[in-house]
């Protein structure tokens, strides 16, 4: 019986887990805000791959409201460093200091994060 019980709590959270995010169809009826915060809250969560759906979801679907974009581009980067994918994090950090957005914030959270990277890349090669 707890085995039983162990399979069904094992199977139903990852089920559940699995099953976190919303649809593109249910997110084309949300506010761009909206989603960066659904996002935000996957990311808090530690659902790295959940937050990177959402703002990908924003990037592709919101190309003109370049603030959220570039502050898309530069959480997925920041979710990349985070799990050591250090090549794509900075991809991303230099995707986010490609957009033209009126709000310097991400463009220099994202300059500071590319020079940590790449110091970071410099150290790991000469070893």
């Amino acid at each position: 019986m707890k085995r039983f019980m162990f399979v069904f709590i094992l199977l139903f959270t990852a089920c559940f887990k699995f099953n976190n995010v919303l649809p593109e169809d249910k997110l084309s009826t949300l506010s761009v805000t909206k989603i960066m915060e659904l996002a935000a809250e996957q990311y808090q969560a530690n659902e790295y791959k959940n937050a990177t759906y959402y703002y990908n979801y924003v990037i592709k679907t919101f190309p003109d409201d370049l603030e959220n974009v570039a502050w898309a581009h530069y959480e997925i980067g920041f979710i990349k460093y985070q799990e050591g994918k250090l090549q794509e994090a900075l991809a991303y950090f230099k995707k986010t200091i490609e957009v033209k957005t009126q709000n310097p914030a991400p463009i220099i959270l994202a300059l500071q994060m590319t020079e940590r990277v790449e110091r970071m890349l410099k150290k790991k090669g000469g070893k």
